[in-house]
């Protein structure tokens, strides 16, 4: 069992009276929220409820509104630089997979983690130190039978661990992920799930993005709820995740119910 320290209790990102506008429509309205380390946080919400832009706030590629009354902070810095972000947290969006150019291989990819980029120029300037990471981290995602292989004729589940490999090369305390599972089949979604307990276990800090209970990380131990664009209800899974909550999110009569360790959810009666 993972004992608490002080560290724990440490506040690594502060969100105070914040808002975000894109093309003018306001996506997140008046978010306050504080995430320690030791947390590991899931974001719940229907589709376009601001959930990705939240994450988007983290890796600085979106800013909020300037307010006399608010801020944001990483680190508890309200300027940090991106390379302190990228090395202290690790990041997946759903985007990335069209960022990679054609003929970029898996192993390239991986390593291209070190420079930000999404191709193969930086593959061989890399040091032994970093290589070992990369081979590393090929073992423990179990990627090494396509190692060689194009980055894009990869599966779903195959592209997912590439680049989730790719955001961890920095070792870094956190990853944020947005929506890990989309797409993949039983057997990737149960690999990944295994493969993210793991990470867990050993003291990474996971904060991910999803819409389907069934996905759900069974070591989460806080949640979130944003529904169009402000944070509904928060707290443990245990408490925040039921029929009626889960149902008024989406708008929708369905029972959920807890099994084994992980949520389910169906139809409630007519």
């Amino acid at each position: 069992m993972r004992i608490e320290s002080r560290e724990d209790l440490k506040t690594w990102a502060s969100f105070k009276n914040i808002s975000v506008y894109l093309d003018q429509k306001k996506i997140l309205s008046n978010i306050n929220i504080n995430i320690k380390h030791g947390e590991n946080m899931l974001i719940l919400g229907p589709n376009g409820s601001g959930k990705s832009t939240f994450l988007k706030l983290l890796n600085r590629s979106i800013y909020p509104i300037t307010k006399k009354d608010s801020s944001f902070k990483l680190f508890n810095k309200e300027n940090i630089n991106i390379w302190d972000v990228r090395k202290r947290i690790g990041f997946l969006f759903k985007e990335m997979e069209g960022r990679v150019n054609h003929g970029v291989k898996l192993y390239d990819l991986i390593t291209s983690g070190f420079s930000g980029t999404f191709n193969s120029r930086y593959s061989n300037l890399i040091t032994e130190i970093k290589k070992v990471k990369v081979n590393n981290l090929i073992d423990e995602w179990e990627l090494n039978n396509i190692v060689n292989n194009e980055f894009l004729s990869l599966s779903d589940g195959e592209k997912r661990r590439a680049l989730i490999a790719r955001a961890l090369v920095y070792e870094p305390d956190i990853l944020v992920l947005d929506e890990p599972f989309c797409n993949l089949d039983i057997k990737s979604s149960f690999i990944l799930n295994q493969n993210l307990n793991r990470l867990i276990e050993h003291s990474t800090n996971i904060l991910y993005v999803t819409h389907n209970l069934e996905s759900i990380l069974p070591k989460t131990n806080r949640v979130i709820l944003i529904k169009e664009g402000k944070i509904i209800k928060e707290g443990n899974p245990n408490e925040i995740i039921n029929s009626k909550i889960i149902s008024d999110l989406f708008n929708i009569s369905i029972n959920v119910v807890k099994q084994d360790g992980y949520w389910r959810s169906y139809p409630a009666a007519i």
